[in-house]
């Protein structure tokens, strides 16, 4: 039978008692303001969530468990699961409290906090004066036998100062101090689908921004920020970049790239009346592997300074197109080992630009800045808790504002390099801008849904597959399906606050492997051989997960790590380093943590799981090799190594896999036959289909990640 909580809890909004067996509302002084109204059936139902909290629970628990029985109707559990949200005020579209895990069951999510029992029981119900109401019961004011509850009111407010204390102390930077003020975003935007890369034009009269949708393609559009009219300006099958506005907000400069084929800086001319668009025309081309990304333009009107990738360079570089005539100019070199440079940020004195960096393979990005006086270059700041993709100037040039945590903004000093966090917000900033008229807008919201696909493997597999086998939740991120119908998924999930590690079992347990105090940014991740040890790529670092073990890190201080792998047997880690702006492949023992040098001209480097064969990535010309060890033959692999993201790689016994985004943004999973030495496209993707995909062992079937498009919508801070 159902088990009912033995201590007083803070749930979520609400507080259980045990005295009572009832879920309460309390204000500041301690009064109830109300009772979740349940009757006997469903209060145990909630109970039984209580004290299962986080974990799934399937049909088949709640009715052996709740109603005894194991031949009740799903409907009665409908019924009971949408009381207990009406109770609580939980939406099944967007849930705090109860999470439907489609075809599986439910999980409690919101928080279940323990805390210090008070004092003698409240006095008996009869003694409050109550007032009918739908589903909740509201003690009157004057009554005041209740006054236990201000007991535990204070004990809670205690106790939730201390754990702010200590969350400032081990989960936040230490520049975020108390004080800091709270603003929330305000949406000015709120379209279907994602809205991104906002630019106010001079006169704060129009917004410029893009719009993703369900359908191929992408929009530019134009608000008038009086009546919130919108013009689609600019509406393409192709990847269409922010907007910059000139300097006399009469035009705008944005980059339309078709992958592959050509990458164009254009001009676009607004009709006088901003009604539509007068000329669109291409000032310059680009390299045809560049990052879609934030460009500016200067404000005497005579640079942009847009991201490229040229042909003969392998990451992204910041580039000066002079608008009156002259050469275009390469402003900056990032390190081979970088994905490169991107969103440039003129100061409005027109002499400096602010630029974002990435690190090889690393944790958050970094900032920069380039002095057009001397071509000079200077790194602010390298940050550990945020990836941005835009970043601006702040306070009359003299700072950099950048979102620094999920919910806080700071800035960073360009002279002093003090960090500073000015405000806590309630939303994720992904970007941030601040337009002439100093108003600071973001992109906020959810970026992404994940789905895993099961698909038959049409090589090895001719029967048709296609099984949904996962759903994240608001707060699952990535996940890696594990080998087999036995084995476990890895999941990223911050439900608790912060991101950690968990494995799902097939039987429905949960259990977290990592315990990190800080926001971490992950990059990849894979299963040991055996299917029970996650390796993954946190930041810069490298770790191993496994249930009952302590998470053991196999890079060391100060090494800059990417692109992990197992060996056959699982006792060796192998991984890239950068070194002085060049890559080594390194070798790590499980058990003893000694590193040793593999090789020094290559930049990737993986094993199958039988150790018969090896794919390396030369760092000379980016050319893939497959090594057969038994023979010491070595195969060139025909794959565009162009570009900055290496092709994720699953290999097996009979061939190795890797993806590859096509020309009109869909996924292709390529197959290498070890056998037959054939090359052959499976064609499996789907346009909003990600890089990351699994085999299972016996190569019968892909688990495809898909990604459907979240909400983001621009918004204010004010």
């Amino acid at each position: 039978m159902s088990s009912k909580p033995e201590q007083q809890l803070k749930v979520g909004d609400w507080w259980y008692l045990p005295e009572q067996d009832k879920l309460v509302k309390v204000d500041t002084l301690g009064e109830v303001t109300a009772t979740a109204d349940l009757d006997n059936l469903c209060q145990k139902a909630m109970n039984y969530f209580i004290v299962n909290a986080g974990r799934l629970i399937t049909r088949d628990e709640i009715l052996a468990d709740v109603w005894g029985v194991r031949d009740v109707s799903d409907g009665r559990i409908s019924r009971v699961i949408r009381v207990l949200r009406v109770a609580l005020g939980d939406d099944s579209r967007e849930p705090r409290y109860i999470e439907t895990i489609p075809k599986r069951g439910f999980r409690f999510i919101a928080p279940v906090v323990e805390v210090i029992a008070v004092v003698e029981a409240p006095a008996p119900v009869a003694e409050i004066a109550v007032v009918e109401a739908p589903s909740v019961v509201v003690a009157s004011k004057p009554v005041r036998p209740v006054r236990w509850y201000r007991w535990v009111a204070m004990v809670s407010i205690l106790c939730c100062g201390l754990f702010y204390l200590a969350w400032q102390q081990f989960y936040l930077p230490a520049d975020e101090v108390a004080g800091v003020p709270f603003k929330r975003f305000v949406p000015i935007t709120s379209l279907k689908g994602l809205e991104m890369y906002a630019a106010m034009s001079p006169d704060g009269q129009h917004l410029v921004y893009n719009h993703f949708n369900e359908q191929p393609g992408q929009q530019l559009i134009l608000q008038n920020m009086q009546n919130n009219d919108q013009i689609v300006l600019v509406d393409d099958s192709t990847s269409i970049s922010n907007a910059a506005w000139r300097p006399d907000g009469k035009a705008l400069a944005y980059l339309k790239i078709r992958r592959g084929q050509q990458c164009e800086l254009r001009l676009l001319t607004l009709h006088g009346d901003f009604s539509g668009v007068a000329s669109d025309e291409v000032l310059t081309h680009c390299g045809t592997h560049s990052l879609t990304g934030r460009i500016s333009w200067s404000p005497d009107g005579a640079s942009i300074v847009f991201p490229s990738n040229p042909e003969n360079m392998s990451n992204s570089v910041l580039m000066l197109y002079p608008v009156f005539g002259g050469k275009v100019e390469q402003l900056t070199t990032p390190p081979p080992t970088s994905v490169g440079d991107f969103a440039a940020r003129f100061a409005k004195q027109g002499n400096r630009l602010v630029f974002m960096r990435d690190v090889g393979g690393g944790g958050g990005g970094q900032i920069w800045l380039l002095d057009l006086e001397n071509r000079s270059t200077e790194m602010l700041i390298q940050l550990e808790h945020s990836y941005p993709t835009n970043v601006d100037w702040y306070d009359n040039d003299s700072k950099i504002i950048y979102p620094a945590t999920p919910n806080s903004i700071a800035t960073i000093d360009i002279n002093t390099k003090k960090v500073e966090t000015i405000f806590q917000t309630d939303n994720d900033a992904l970007e941030l801008t601040v337009s002439a008229q100093n108003r600071l807008l973001a992109s906020i919201g959810q970026f992404r849904r994940t789905t895993i696909m099961k698909i038959n493997n049409s090589l090895t597999n001719p029967n048709p597959v296609n099984e949904l086998v996962f759903e994240s939740s608001r707060s699952e991120r990535m996940i890696q399906v594990g080998f087999d119908e036995d084995s476990p998924s890895a999941v990223l999930s911050n439900r608790n606050g912060l991101f950690q590690f968990w494995f799902h079992y097939p039987d429905g347990r949960q259990v977290q492997v990592s315990d990190f105090k800080s926001w971490i940014t992950l990059r990849e991740m894979v299963f040991s051989p055996d299917g029970q040890r996650l390796l993954a790529s946190v930041g810069t670092e490298i770790w191993i997960f496994a249930v009952g073990q302590p998470p053991l890190l196999v890079s060391k201080t100060g090494q800059t790590a990417r692109n992990p792998s197992w060996s056959h047997d699982g006792r060796f880690v192998y991984f890239s380093n950068a070194v002085q702006g060049r890559w080594q492949i390194l070798k790590t023992d499980t058990q003893t943590l000694d590193q040793s040098v593999v090789a020094l001209d290559l930049d990737y480097f993986q094993e199958s799981p039988d150790g018969q064969y090896q794919v390396v990535r030369r760092s000379s010309d980016a050319g893939y090799e497959l090594h057969l060890l038994a023979s010491g033959e070595v195969i060139e692999l025909a794959i565009d190594s162009k570009g900055v993201l290496i092709p994720h790689f699953v290999l097996r016994n009979k061939a190795l896999y890797y993806s590859t985004i096509l020309n009109d943004g869909t996924l292709d999973i390529r197959c290498f036959d070890l056998a037959s030495r054939q090359l052959t496209s499976l064609d499996r993707g789907t346009r909003r289909s990600m890089r990351r995909f699994s085999v299972s062992l016996d190569e019968r079937f892909f688990y495809v990640a898909t990604s459907t498009l979240g909400n983001l919508d621009i918004a204010e801070l004010p």
